[in-house]
């Protein structure tokens, strides 16, 4: 069975090729210069992605981002640099131990953010202009579903729990 039989016939499959093609559009040079456009946010790729972990996730140290994203501490940190400059990111001491010192999102990192979702939200609004919503609801409830599940088992790769 071809890769894409196979995409036809299983669930995964089918998500996978799904995910697949919106990443592959998300991620095109074309639509990551509109959003940058209608954003006023030039970030790099890299860059913006860790921004948008930032948004997601509770703050943490630099090598807990390293390891959930499974890239080197060195390559976070040089990342961190620009988003830090631009004051999107701070660090912050820890609370239970102050010679930690963990990266959160300010609130200009979230307006960013704000900004950059809401240019992909019109992005997609015009390609999907002609799927009915209910279908929409659906996929957007099955990909928060598999958000929730990725970010649970971040948590759980770090050793936090809800509490932390």
């Amino acid at each position: 069975m071809s890769a894409a039989e196979d995409a036809n016939q299983s669930p995964l499959g089918r998500l996978e090729a799904g995910v697949s093609a919106l990443v592959r559009w998300s991620e095109s040079k074309h639509i990551r210069a509109e959003v940058a456009r209608r954003s006023h946010c030039d970030l790099p790729a890299s860059e913006l992605r860790l921004l948008e972990h930032f948004d997601l996730s509770e703050p943490m140290r630099i090598s807990d981002i390293a390891e959930c994203l499974q890239i080197e501490v060195s390559t976070v940190s040089l990342q961190l640099r620009q988003i830090r400059r631009d004051g999107l990111v701070a660090a912050i001491p820890d609370e239970r131990d102050r010679r930690i010192t963990r990266i959160a999102i300010t609130p200009s990192g979230r307006a960013t953010m704000a900004r950059v979702r809401s240019a992909r939200r019109d992005l997609l609004a015009e390609v999907l202009d002609q799927v009915p919503t209910a279908d929409l609801d659906r996929t957007a409830e099955v990909l928060l579903l598999v958000q929730d599940h990725m970010l649970a088992g971040m948590r759980e790769l770090l050793g936090l729990t809800t509490a932390d």
